[in-house]
C-alpha cells in the first residue's frame, strides 16, 4: 500500500469501529436478543393455538347447522299418501305405510251425533260430499 499512498485506507477515529458496526451495535445486545427470541416463540405458539380453537368453533357451528344430515327429520304423511289416493281414506293410509313414512297425521273430527270421522276440513267441503 505504500506505492499507492493516495489510496491509503482510512482508519476510523473511534478505535476501529466502522459506521456499520456502530449502527448495528444495539442489535447485538442481550436485551434485543431476548426480545427477538420472545417474539419468535410467541409467533410459533400463539397463532396455531388461536387457529386450533377458532377452527374447532367453526366446526361446531357447521355441525349445528348440518345436524339434520346425521339425524334426518321425521317424514309425516298428512292425511296419508294423497298423491295416489284421496286424502284421509284407508287407501291413502295404507299407501303411506307402504312408502315407509315415519308417522301419519290423521285429522279426526266428531259429528253432531258423536261419530268420529277423518276429514281435513272441519266445516265439510263440497269435494267430499259429492
Amino acid at each position: 500500500m505504500a506505492i499507492f499512498g493516495w489510496r491509503q485506507r482510512r482508519r476510523p477515529l473511534d478505535g476501529g469501529v466502522t459506521r456499520r458496526r456502530r449502527f448495528l451495535r444495539p442489535l447485538y445486545s442481550r436485551k434485543v436478543k431476548r426480545m427477538f427470541l420472545f417474539v419468535v416463540v410467541f409467533l410459533a405458539i400463539v397463532p396455531p393455538l388461536f387457529l386450533h380453537f377458532k377452527l374447532r368453533r367453526i366446526r361446531q357451528i357447521v355441525a349445528q347447522k348440518c345436524d339434520w344430515l346425521h339425524h334426518p327429520p321425521l317424514v309425516c304423511a298428512h292425511g296419508g299418501d294423497s298423491t295416489l289416493a284421496f286424502p284421509n281414506t284407508m287407501d291413502a293410509y295404507s299407501l303411506a305405510i307402504r312408502s315407509r313414512v315415519d308417522c301419519i297425521e290423521v285429522d279426526v273430527s266428531r259429528s253432531s251425533d258423536g261419530v268420529l270421522f277423518a276429514l281435513h276440513n272441519s266445516q265439510g267441503s263440497a269435494a267430499y260430499c259429492s
